[in-house]
């Protein structure tokens, strides 16, 4: 088991690094910081009105309800797994690493971002129409970008692309 632990804790610092050294690229570095933008929660915000226009004012209400119920449970164990986990984000656990962006708080398991990212997809797919799962493309781009601007290492994207997986499939579940 220890040597699975240290496998998997040097394919993080491994690809991490190659990750941060790729966004260096000018071209890399600003998709990377799009995509992670994308995410900061404004498009969580806009999707009611989007909704409004297609489906009317009722479906956009009940949407955001429960968007908002979603992120409220969603963020609730975001906090909790982050600050009892306490994992140091890769430029304090790998030395000499910077990352490209300076991080809102200090630990990285799990990727708020990336967990945000799919929970909405999630809700997105199962309440408005099939179609939405194609937003787990960019999804999966917000987790590639937290990992390719330093700021998180590949383990806390995928642990963050499971909780807001989860939690939408278990709050989209009850809804439906």
């Amino acid at each position: 088991m220890r040597n699975l632990a240290v496998t998997i804790k040097s394919f993080d610092v491994s690809l991490a690094l190659r990750m941060v050294q790729r966004a260096s690229r000018p071209s890399s570095c600003k998709s990377y910081l799009w995509l992670s933008r994308s995410a900061d929660g404004w498009l969580y915000l806009l999707s009611p009105l989007a909704v409004a226009l297609v489906s009317g004012t009722a479906a956009a209400i009940k949407f955001l309800y429960i968007c908002g119920a979603a992120f409220a449970v969603e963020r609730s164990l975001y906090w909790t797994i982050k600050n009892t986990t306490r994992r140091l984000r890769p430029p304090q656990a790998i030395p000499g690493m910077r990352s490209i962006i300076v991080a809102s708080d200090r630990f990285s398991l799990p990727s708020g971002h990336t967990s945000g990212a799919f929970l909405f997809v999630t809700l997105s797919s199962q309440l408005l129409s099939p179609l939405c799962a194609l937003g787990y493309c960019w999804a999966a781009g917000v987790g590639t970008s937290r990992v390719g601007l330093g700021v998180h290492f590949p383990t806390d994207v995928c642990a963050g692309a499971a909780l807001g997986t989860g939690v939408g499939l278990a709050l989209g579940g009850v809804v439906l």
